[in-house]
C-alpha cells in the first residue's frame, strides 16, 4: 500500500505555513472534510494496529477495539460538526 508520505508532507507543510501567516478559515466542503477524515482514520487505525501488535492483543479484542474506535470517531465528528459519517450523501 502506498504511504503518500510526500503528498502528506506537502499538504501539512502548506497548511502550517498558511496558519503561520494568519490565514483565515479554509472553508472545507463536506467532501473535503470527509477526505481528511478518511486520511486521519487510516492513520489512526494504522497506529492502533501497531499498539495492538505491541500488546500482543488477541484478534477478538482487536476487532472490538477497532469497532469502538470507529464509533467514537463518528460520535466526535457528529458532536463537533453535526455531520453523520454514515450518511454519505451529505459528503457528495
Amino acid at each position: 500500500m502506498r504511504t503518500y508520505k510526500f503528498e502528506l508532507d506537502v499538504i501539512a507543510t502548506d497548511i502550517l505555513v498558511q496558519a503561520s501567516e494568519g490565514a483565515c478559515k479554509p472553508n472545507y466542503s463536506n467532501t473535503d472534510f470527509m477526505n481528511t477524515l478518511i486520511i486521519f482514520q487510516t492513520a489512526l487505525m494504522d497506529k492502533m494496529h501497531d499498539n495492538q501488535d505491541f500488546d500482543n492483543m488477541p484478534m477478538a479484542e482487536r476487532m472490538k477495539m477497532a469497532k469502538s474506535c470507529g464509533e467514537e470517531l463518528r460520535k466526535i465528528v457528529f458532536t463537533y460538526t453535526g455531520l453523520d459519517t454514515h450518511k454519505a450523501e451529505k459528503f457528495l
